[in-house]
């Protein structure tokens, strides 16, 4: 029985057990997504794509459709951009001060300092939280300095990675708190005016102009970096990505005609739409759940929620792959049937160790078969606390193998999310005028840094869904800190279009 063409070949002259064998090839069997696959995840991404641009969920249907959420970013910069701008970057244990200096050029200048939130400020009153962060950005300026004269108002970008319902590039209710926040009276309060409110009580000389999405930051951050940028995606502990669509295709924002050709005469018929893509198929109608995934799901905290982001992102990459290793202990065709402590705990096995278990078969690593192995041995025995005895070299290839089998079936997913937005966006044409213009991916997340042949695997995935050609225009990047870089290119790009005239950076 062979093995999926895309997976690497198994190092010459091993010789596996039948019985691991064959329990090894039933894993690929049940991880295995062929182009045909591919194809249908990429049509049922596209029609989700649609749903999202032209409805807004109910709670009826909530489940039904990624939901596209518009970011009001009518403006992409293009690396010529100049001046000095506030990062606020609020997302968990350590609120983030920056100052962003755009020195042109696609260059740029950064001063930062973190701020640590209490336990006491994450339940309290949220103006308490409020006027901690104000008094922050006041302790910034005051002893870290500023680049900018002292009459210069200063533009804020706020990146709060919280679910909010946002209603202008400078405007966004609070929908719930989460990460071990519980702020009282919060929820339903404007998140920009909660800020703008703590900010003007100390006179501070700042103006909060964005609010911001981490993975818009992203593209915000690539696009000013490489003079353009298609699309926005963070293939980490979770993975969401954020494209430029025509507005005509938002259709759900209702623009009229006058309004459509008013915003393609002044520079603004684009904008940054969110696609929260980590929840696609959450009605589980094309992607290929084993039993694995939906043990992982079932004990998660949101089961039923975010189905694609289990698949491929590196918060639960780990944990599939340790209930497959737990399916083959319990198989007794690994590990001599048996286990250790931190193989049976829930999110014992760090995507990582993966990265760890895969490198040494790596082409290019230039390790040797027996090294390799040596390598993985000591893997499983350090990270794992596996007893050596336990563990021969049939065991170092099939964790090895467990883990490329995993992995590779989350690289060829992600890359349905670049093909979709590929498509989406006439990427795939056939007459392609300016064989040198590349479609700009700028990606960020621990997967994209370090997760071995990632792009590779997601290249092949690609070329077997768009065919070679579309595929080579795909130019994938790795764009850094879209919460703090890209949240100062957001304020400046709120300042970019106001003086083009849009209506949609503050609520009317």
């Amino acid at each position: 029985m062979s093995s999926p063409a895309y997976l690497l070949p198994m190092p010459q002259g091993t010789k596996l057990p039948s019985a691991l064998e064959q329990a090894l090839h039933n894993v690929e069997r049940q991880f295995d997504i062929s182009t045909q696959k591919l194809d249908e995840i990429t049509k049922q991404m596209l029609w989700e794509y649609g749903k999202g641009l032209s409805e807004l969920p109910t709670d009826e249907t909530r489940d039904t459709f990624v939901p596209m959420i518009p970011s009001y970013l009518q403006h992409i910069p293009g690396g010529s951009e100049k001046g000095t701008y506030l990062a606020l970057d609020l997302g968990g244990t350590n609120l983030r001060v920056c100052e962003v200096e755009l020195l042109g050029d696609s260059k740029w200048r950064m001063k930062q300092q973190k701020y640590k939130v209490s336990d006491a400020l994450k339940v309290g009153e949220v103006t308490a939280l409020f006027d901690y962060i104000a008094g922050s950005v006041d302790h910034f300026l005051t002893e870290i300095g500023t680049t900018a004269t002292e009459d210069e108002k200063l533009h804020l970008g706020f990146t709060f990675s919280f679910p909010v319902l946002q209603t202008a590039l400078a405007a966004g209710t609070l929908i719930n708190w989460t990460k071990g926040f519980e702020c009282k009276n919060a929820i339903g309060k404007d998140v920009v005016q909660l800020l703008q409110d703590a900010l003007d009580r100390k006179h501070i000389h700042v103006r909060c102009s964005a609010l911001v999405n981490d993975t818009c930051g992203t593209l915000m951050a690539a696009a000013y970096e490489r003079g353009d940028c298609l699309c926005g995606g963070i293939f980490g502990t979770g993975t969401n990505g954020a494209y430029v669509e025509s507005i005509e295709k938002l259709t759900k924002m209702g623009y009229q005609a006058d309004e459509l050709e008013q915003n393609r005469k002044n520079g603004l018929d684009k904008m940054v739409v969110n696609t929260e893509w980590g929840a696609f198929d959450n009605e589980r109608i094309t992607l290929p759940f084993t039993i694995f995934d939906s043990r992982v799901d079932r004990i998660s905290i949101n089961p039923r929620k975010q189905a694609f982001e289990k698949m491929i992102s590196g918060m639960y990459l780990g944990e599939v792959t340790r209930n497959v290793l737990l399916h083959l202990v319990d198989s007794q065709v690994l590990f001599k049937g048996f286990s250790s402590r931190a193989l049976n705990a829930h999110y014992g096995l760090d995507t990582a160790i993966m990265s760890s278990l895969e490198a040494p078969f790596a082409p290019n690593s230039g390790i040797e078969a027996d090294a390799a192995l040596s390598e993985i041995r000591q893997v499983l025995t350090r990270e794992l606390n596996l007893s050596a005895s336990l563990i021969d070299d049939a065991d170092c290839l099939a964790a090895a193998r467990v883990s490329e089998i995993v992995g590779t079936r989350g690289c060829r997913l992600s890359a349905c999310a670049i093909a979709a937005t590929v498509i989406q966006t006439g990427g795939d044409a056939k007459e392609w005028p300016d064989k040198d213009k590349k479609l700009i991916f700028g990606l960020d997340g621990s997967l994209v840094e370090f997760y071995p042949r990632f792009e590779q695997r997601v290249r092949d995935a690609l070329r077997e869904i768009l065919g070679d050609e579309v595929q080579q225009r795909i130019e994938i990047v790795l764009a850094k800190d879209g919460s703090g870089v890209g949240a100062a290119l957001c304020a400046q790009a709120a300042q970019a279009m106001e003086e083009k005239g849009a209506a949609t950076v503050t609520k009317e």
